[in-house]
């Protein structure tokens, strides 16, 4: 039933341009009295009002984007990443060339005009300090300085005709697919719900409209009404009228099907887009139409042809004997000549994907794993791709290739559901292995001859047990005891040992949620086991005696027929009585070692990686430039470094080259021995001719697959996903570039109504700019002149942050001008950051004074950053920490969090424990953007006083010593989400403090394991999820309620006021009153007796 459906919807997808059919995926309308304009394929198109005689505006291959018409119909602003930078332009309604109005690096979109259309309004964050929001700011037609309206948070608004009052909504959606972003989450009711609020800037009056935990977006004023878009009934987005007088909410629409996801109004009609199409409604009549638009355009992304394909490498290995590496790339399976030879490639099947491939052992063949809507298959092809292949189907999940046998003809592989398997190539026999309790794969390892296979096999204890598998007797026997994580096991080329990595401090580190494992050192020995009873340690004692030669020795060498037997893997026999017993350790410090492989020469090879939290780059250096591959030479009996500076490695099966990538991402390939020189390979000829047509559907039906088989839930929530792909399958036909497909794929996903779930990446077009610097400062223009109105130096202590205009001998302060740049004069026409293109990290001169009119001026020579990110947080984090202190006489700490994952550690470590000698804390855990479960956070916040440790000299210590026992609050926000809303939802399982602020996200469903897609593009199924001490499935979707509610009032944020802060201070203040302290702060009575 479903293949027929398939094919049915195959041959819609691949008839869709030649059919007279309206053209679907026509996105955010606008209109004007004469005309409606729309974006498709990214480029904005114009119609009569009926959608009749469509023309281009735009041919760029860049996004463009966000049109809105001006006032009187002639001009549309919009939004374009025009040389990589989205930017804010104008073009009139009969076309031309498109004339800019910004600069700043940061992305400006433009959201309307100004009431008199002189100005374009647009949404900015290029001089916000903290959150996810944005700022409104203006900008005139004729160029110059744009002009910020107001200090608080925007999103998405429009002023009134009278340019008097403006609706606004201050946060984007938590599903922001439906604005260009990656998330699709149709039906969200956690905190990231925006609500519209009508403002008056003049009187700071300020009406909400009600709605609690729903969707309000897109507001428009219809009179004195305000048309939104809101998922308050059903789920699904319609059109609603709210009279300001009245308070009456009225429903217009009745979409139950399909969202509508952006809207536009003139006069009495609304156009607006549900389901790809343009529909028109008359307010008036109560009356709906659709558009019908039919476009025919040149559609440059959907062209078929040659690719380079370097950049989606996704698998690697190498022939036995280094002659060639074979690579997986774009769903293609190539062959890569290390000196002779041309590039092949084995598969050339467009439009299909291929996995993993392995090179055989033997050198003959080559094995691959294909993907298909009904599951997978695995292919076992000649090594010259010419020959028949022979297919095995696998089954419907997802594969991939761990080792192969060639003596007995064996394939181990792993599935998704995490059991190991091996598969019978004489006979396409299928035989499980082995099933692990716990996510994170398996290790494995064919002995010489293919007899055993040593794998590792994760324990409910969270640590790799050693267990080997002997194919003869079908059993598998567990060597370690549980006590030790065991990695990387790897025979000896003649049978006799088997090698491991084991560790005993790994606990900590095995499960990467939690907070608790960062920074944590692992620690792993070397180890040998000795597979016979009788075998003899390879580090067993050496006399120094002269070897006597056996007779008969050199003609055992040779069997009947004269051949060499050394080429012939060696029988291998294991005694596991006592095999445990036998384990020796190799003379190597204790360090962060894996990858264990062993050369032909029996040399052991291994990784030995950076520490974690040993050191921290700078920023465009790489943490892996300092891993080093190792080599432990039983002659010499220690270990070398014979390589610094990459990734990873992978021996051939000969054990006689080294394929390695280097921390550049680099491939090379090198003979072993105790020294290495790597050559790269050269991939220039890694290209293959692609029909997008064919691969975005591949791309879809996988991104389909991914969600049936990989979500959390096996059940889909109920969901029937087979009508899901009927209902978005046949919208493909309409797709016109790889960015439009990510687009479908957001609203596909967006059905499940789960958070984490995301599609991104991929081969769209990218845009390539000069970069436009930054001074880390704010502007304002006075006197006809760009005033310095803040400098931003990155504060203490922050050694990779430091503002271009703090910097001694470069230094500039708050009040003086920015008179010119490298000596050509600036006004308040020009504008300064157009001057600042191509300026990154380049010296440029600044003429800087106090007067507009130059007097006393002088050149200062600086260095422009590309983001002043780090610089605005930490000013906003240190006049927070400040604020707090003035205001409570210094009794109370601040410490903000960013996230919950390295740098949040970090943070954290940084600021609380500076101010432990604090009586109360506040944590402010707004905009958290998530990463780690933050246990390591609540522990230590609520640690327990167990003693005190008096000295003859100074105040007494304490155990714990990172401990404050007073009043603790914590602050948060919508923004604050995924890790962020499982902070405050331990802090409030403890019983830590209160919650102070606004509803979290609500996102406790896990990121992804699945593969990337076909083209380097990136699907994040949610395959895990939150469940509270109590059993129930909580916060997803729901977020975690403050305690205290206080929303960030805009009309303090316009006075310069935290309103969150303020109401924060006060609720520690009074904690502080009824809080008593019963800790000993002085030492006892010292002893007066002996013995005591």
């Amino acid at each position: 039933m479903r293949s027929k459906l398939l094919a049915a919807l195959l041959l819609w997808s691949l008839a869709g341009f030649l059919a007279a059919e309206p053209t679907h995926l026509l996105r955010q309308p606008t209109v004007s009295a004469d005309h409606v304009a729309f974006v498709y394929a990214g480029d904005l198109w114009v119609s009569d009002r009926d959608g009749a005689d469509p023309r281009r505006l735009t041919t760029s291959p860049a996004e463009e984007n966000n049109p809105h018409f001006s006032p009187d119909g002639r001009m549309i602003a919009f939004a374009a990443d025009y040389e990589g930078n989205t930017d804010v332009y104008v073009i009139g309604v009969d076309g031309g060339n498109p004339t800019r109005l910004t600069w700043h690096p940061g992305s400006d979109i433009p959201v309307g005009w100004s009431a008199d259309g002189e100005s374009v309004a647009f949404a900015s964050r290029r001089e916000t300090d903290h959150g996810r929001s944005a700022q409104l700011y203006h900008v005139s037609l004729e160029g110059g300085a744009p002009v910020r309206q107001m200090e608080a948070r925007f999103f998405r608004g429009q002023w009134d005709t009278s340019g008097e009052r403006l609706a606004y909504i201050d946060h984007g959606p938590a599903y922001n697919g439906l604005y260009g972003g990656t998330a699709g989450w149709r039906g969200y009711r956690g905190g990231t719900t925006p609500s519209i609020r009508i403002l008056d800037p003049s009187s700071g009056e300020v009406v909400a409209i009600p709605g609690e935990r729903v969707n309000d977006l897109n507001p428009l004023w219809f009179g004195d009404y305000v048309l939104f878009l809101s998922d308050r009934d059903d789920k699904v987005f319609n059109l609603f009228l709210f009279n300001l007088e009245t308070g009456q909410l009225v429903r217009l629409t009745d979409q139950d099907t399909w969202d509508i996801r952006w809207a536009a109004l003139r006069g009495n009609h609304v156009v607006f887009e549900a389901g790809g199409r343009l529909h028109e409604f008359d307010i008036g009549t109560q009356s709906q139409r659709t558009l019908e638009i039919e476009l025919n355009p040149d559609l440059p992304q959907r062209r078929p042809g040659w690719k380079d394909v370097r950049g989606q490498i996704q698998n690697v290995g190498l022939s036995p004997n280094g002659k060639r590496a074979v690579v997986t790339a774009r769903g293609e399976v190539f062959t890569v000549p290390v000196e002779h030879g041309s590039t092949r490639n084995l598969t050339g099947t467009d439009g299909v994907r291929e996995y993993t491939a392995l090179w055989s052992p033997a050198g003959d063949q080559v094995a691959w794993i294909v993907e298909s809507l009904e599951g997978q298959t695995l292919v076992v092809a000649d090594q010259s791709g010419l020959n028949e292949t022979r297919e095995f189907d696998l089954g419907p999940d997802f594969y991939s290739l761990e080792a192969w046998d060639a003596e007995q003809g064996r394939i181990v592989f792993e599935d998704n559901r995490m059991h190991l398997h091996v598969i019978e190539l004489a006979s396409g026999e299928v035989t499980e292995i082995a099933h692990s309790e716990r996510q994170g794969g398996f290790d494995v390892a064919f002995s010489p001859d293919g007899r055993y296979l040593a794998y590792t096999l994760r324990q409910p204890n969270y640590l790799r047990d050693l267990r080997i598998l002997d194919f003869e007797t079908g059993q598998a026997e567990t060597v370690s005891d549980g006590m030790a994580d065991v990695a990387s096991p790897a025979f000896s080329p003649d049978g006799a040992y088997l090698y491991f990595a084991a560790s005993t401090n790994a606990g900590p580190t095995r499960f990467g949620l939690d907070m608790t494992s960062q920074e944590r050192p692992f620690r792993a020995g070397l180890y040998a086991l000795v597979l016979q009873a009788d075998g003899e340690s390879p580090l067993a004692p050496r006399t120094g005696d002269e070897e006597v030669a056996v007779e008969g020795d050199e003609d055992s060498k040779n069997d009947d027929n004269g051949e060499d037997q050394n080429d012939k893997p060696a029988a291998v026999a294991i005694d596991f009585d006592g095999l445990i017993a036998r384990k020796v350790a190799l003379p190597v410090a204790l360090g962060n070692y894996g990858d264990l492989q062993v050369a032909h020469d029996g040399g052991l090879f291994y990784m030995h990686r950076v520490q974690p939290g040993a050191t921290v780059e700078q920023p465009g250096d790489s943490v892996a430039r300092n891993n080093e591959l190792k080599r432990f030479g039983f002659d010499k009996r220690e270990a070398a470094t014979v390589m610094s500076g990459l990734n990873g490695y992978q021996l051939a099966a000969a054990g006689k080259h080294v394929l390695i990538q280097r921390d550049s991402g680099a491939l090379a390939v090198a003979e072993v021995g105790e020294t290495l020189k790597p050559e790269n390979l050269d991939l220039s000829d890694l290209r293959m001719y692609i029909d997008p047509a064919r691969e975005w559907a591949q791309i879809f039906d996988e991104g389909w697959r991914f969600q049936r088989e990989f979500f959390y839930a096996s059940n889909l929530h109920g969901l029937d996903w087979d009508a899901v792909y009927a209902q978005y399958r046949p919208l493909l036909a309409h797709v016109g570039r790889r960015e439009d497909l990510n687009d479908l794929m957001v609203q596909m996903i967006a059905e499940l109504h789960a958070g984490h779930n995301r599609v991104g990446g991929g081969d769209v077009h990218r845009e390539s700019g000069p970069g436009v610097g930054l001074l880390g400062a704010n502007f304002v223009i006075e006197n006809d002149r760009w005033q310095i109105s803040r400098v931003y130096s990155g504060e203490a202590w922050t050694p990779f942050a430091q503002g271009p205009l703090a910097r001694p001998g470069s230094e500039a302060e708050a009040g003086e001008y920015v008179l010119a740049v490298n000596g050509r004069e600036l006004t308040a026409e020009d504008n300064l950051f157009r001057h600042l293109h191509n300026a990154v990290d380049e010296q440029i001169t600044l003429t800087i004074g106090p007067q507009a009119d130059g007097r006393d001026a002088r050149d200062v020579l600086v260095e422009p950053i590309s983001s002043e990110g780090a610089l605005r947080l930490w000013a906003w984090i240190e006049v927070n920490r400040q604020t707090v202190h003035d205001a409570t006489d210094g009794r109370v700490g601040y410490v903000y969090l960013p996230n919950t994952a390295g740098p949040g550690y970090t943070f954290f470590n940084r600021m609380f424990y500076a101010q432990l000698d604090r009586e109360a804390v506040i944590i402010d855990e707004r905009a958290n953007g998530g990463g780690q479960a933050a246990n390591y956070i609540v522990e230590v916040l609520s640690r327990p006083h167990l003693s005190n440790w008096v000295y003859r000299d100074g105040i007494m210590a304490t155990t714990p010593m990172g401990a404050l026992h007073g009043p603790k609050l914590m602050m948060i926000d919508q923004d604050a989400g995924s890790g962020g809303d499982y902070l405050p939802y331990a802090f409030r399982e403890l019983g830590i403090g209160p919650l102070l602020g606004t509803r979290t996200w609500g996102g406790l469903i896990g990121i992804f394991k699945n593969p990337p897609l076909i083209d380097g593009g990136v699907m994040t199924v949610p395959h895990f999820r939150f469940v509270d001490t109590d059993d129930n499935w909580t916060i997803e979707n729901e977020g975690v309620a403050p305690d205290i509610r206080v929303e960030l009032d805009p009309v303090a944020t316009n006075e310069g006021r935290d309103s969150q802060l303020e109401r924060a201070i006060d609720e520690i203040l009074q904690m502080l009153e009824t809080y008593s302290d019963d800790i000993p702060r002085e030492p006892p009575p010292l002893p007066t007796e002996l013995g005591r």
